[in-house]
């Protein structure tokens, strides 16, 4: 991307030899302005000044690119898709019922999955390699190689497809790990979407999602419209068999906080320490058409794996039970989302004050949120502002969608 300050006056002028022509520039126009052609290419330093006379210069400045549009500019200009950034947007389970354990030892489920606003933003360009797809992102301790949900979707959709294009990606990572939140999910869904983007939507949604089930855990809920009555299996995560795509049981503006600590809940853990004698004998669909019809309150907001996650990380608990005590009615809900850990309070963006004073809370992670849906044929979009912070910080980030 260029752009031109002109340091001269408005005058009519001609610079002969024209010293724009040997690199791919047109002449400048009579007001004094430099237009470039559609395939112009720059391969000079990032500021080019043109002397005319002592009070008559030319400056041309050349804005620098992310690194990710640089190395898209490798490949063929003629590509109808080279770059896409999209937003990867997280869940939360509103309640989660284990209804039974089966004869092959895993546990049925049904749980009502609602995407929020919280999420990570993917950066796709085409490679020009034909043998791998290069990863990378601003946080620690994420693998970049194919242990990545990110490569696995996008080496699933090659081999379903007989594809061949290969990709660098940029994950820009806002979403915690070990949350419950299926953030790494909801990333490979995203590239799974962006890699059938590339190819001119060579399949329909719904075979993605019927593939995304080989990746794992609840990627397939990711391809609903954003809320679904979901029913599968656990163990040690959530396989979702049946996707439910259903209408917004609550409105989406409703407000909401995620507090997690620094500790994550395994889940293999957490379903090891799982006794359904122990659970909530509510049936989940009764749970569902109540939400549906009154709204979010603490008697249906239930989550059978808090009592083994609490057992797991005792601190968990306390968190819960303090923020509840703490709350005094401004949260119409607070529990646990997945397997943890995450407790989410639903019905104000504000933490407790005690997160902010208490030493032990210094750590915790705090995001503002609320509840997302897409419109068909579109991945999710991108909410104009967020948050997400620790209590020592205060900072928010502007997000934006687009394809480009």
């Amino acid at each position: 991307m260029a752009s031109s300050h002109i340091l001269c006056h408005n005058n009519v002028f001609n610079l002969s030899p024209n010293p724009f022509r040997n690199r791919g520039l047109s002449s400048l126009n009579s007001n004094g302005f430099c237009f470039f052609g559609s395939k112009s290419r720059i391969s000079r330093p990032s500021s080019l000044k043109i002397v005319v006379s002592e009070r008559r210069q030319v400056e041309i400045v050349y804005d620098a690119d992310e690194r990710i549009n640089k190395l898209a500019d490798v490949v063929d200009k003629e590509a109808p898709l080279s770059r896409l950034t999209l937003f990867s947007p997280c869940k939360i389970n509103v309640f989660l019922r284990i209804t039974s354990k089966r004869e092959d030892g895993y546990h049925d489920l049904a749980s009502l999955f609602h995407v929020i606003s919280l999420g990570d933003v993917l950066k796709f360009s085409l490679s020009p390699s034909t043998k791998k797809d290069s990863l990378s992102t601003n946080a620690s301790g994420v693998p970049l190689d194919d242990r990545n949900l990110i490569i696995k979707a996008l080496n699933l959709y090659r081999k379903k497809t007989g594809t061949n294009k290969y990709f660098w990606i940029h994950l820009d990572k806002k979403v915690p790990t070990g949350a419950g939140l299926g953030g790494g999910s909801s990333n490979a869904a995203t590239a799974l979407w962006a890699a059938n983007q590339f190819n001119d939507c060579l399949v329909t949604e719904k075979e993605l999602q019927e593939w995304s089930s080989e990746i794992g855990s609840d990627v397939p809920f990711f391809f609903s419209q954003g809320a679904a009555y979901c029913t599968g299996r656990g163990e040690v995560g959530l396989y979702l068999t049946v996707v439910q795509d259903i209408l917004p049981p609550v409105p989406l503006n409703i407000p909401m906080v995620l507090i997690k600590p620094p500790e994550a809940c395994s889940t293999a853990e957490v379903y090891k320490r799982f006794r359904l004698d122990k659970t909530s004998n509510s049936d989940p669909l009764q749970l569902l058409h109540k939400i549906s019809s009154d709204g979010i309150s603490q008697d249906v907001c239930i989550n059978d794996l808090e009592l083994p996650a609490f057992e797991v990380l005792p601190s968990l608990k306390r968190l819960k039970q303090r923020i509840i005590a703490a709350s005094r009615g401004q949260y119409d809900a607070v529990f646990m989302s997945g397997s943890g850990s995450t407790i989410v309070g639903v019905g104000s963006p504000d933490p407790p004050q005690f997160i902010y004073d208490d030493e032990d809370y210094k750590d915790v992670f705090l995001s503002e949120a609320n509840f997302l849906t897409r419109e068909a044929n579109e991945w999710y979009k991108e909410p104009a502002s967020a948050s997400a912070c620790s209590p020592s910080d205060d900072f928010s980030r502007n997000f934006s969608s687009s394809v480009e």
